[in-house]
């Protein structure tokens, strides 16, 4: 079974366990009756969530996993659905396409969430946090990316 991520990625679900697969059809039955996206998103990530396993927090190896990158895009899908992660009323809509989650800019840019959020907070990536959660632009992550690479270019040609 193949899913496709928001961010145009594609994953093969076929490799997980059925447990796993009953936990991602369950999570987008309750996506679907438009639960709350905050209730979902515990599913997902919160105190004893199915997809952390038994671990107190995300780690690199379950934020990597097909079962938590479905879980998060079934989250966020229901969230940009519900306007939780859209821009405000007033502001210009931004296309589902050009918005990524911190999860996906982490891993985008090679480094942690907490890194990402840290750079939005000071303004170096522009997002707007809505409730606990992060929505950031593309446009911007990838523009932090490309300064991120030219420091780190700068930094290699003064060591030379």
């Amino acid at each position: 079974m193949k899913y496709l991520l928001l961010n145009g990625k594609g994953l093969d679900l076929s490799v997980l366990p059925r447990d796993d697969m009953e936990f991602l059809f369950a999570l987008m039955q309750r996506a679907m009756e438009d639960q709350d996206y905050f209730s979902l998103e515990r599913s997902v990530c919160g105190p004893g969530a199915y997809p952390l396993k038994g671990q107190a927090r995300v780690t690199r190896e379950i934020h990597d996993s097909p079962l938590f990158l479905a879980a998060e895009d079934i989250a966020d899908r229901a969230g940009i659905r519900q306007g939780t992660l859209a821009p405000d009323p007033g502001d210009e809509r931004i296309p589902i396409e050009d918005i990524i989650s911190v999860t996906e800019a982490a891993k985008f840019l090679g480094v942690t969430r907490s890194a990402v959020s840290k750079a939005v907070q000071v303004g170096r990536i522009k997002g707007k946090k809505i409730g606990h959660a992060w929505t950031l632009l593309r446009s911007s992550v990838d523009s932090y990316k490309v300064a991120q690479h030219r420091v780190e270019a700068g930094r290699s040609a003064h060591r030379a």
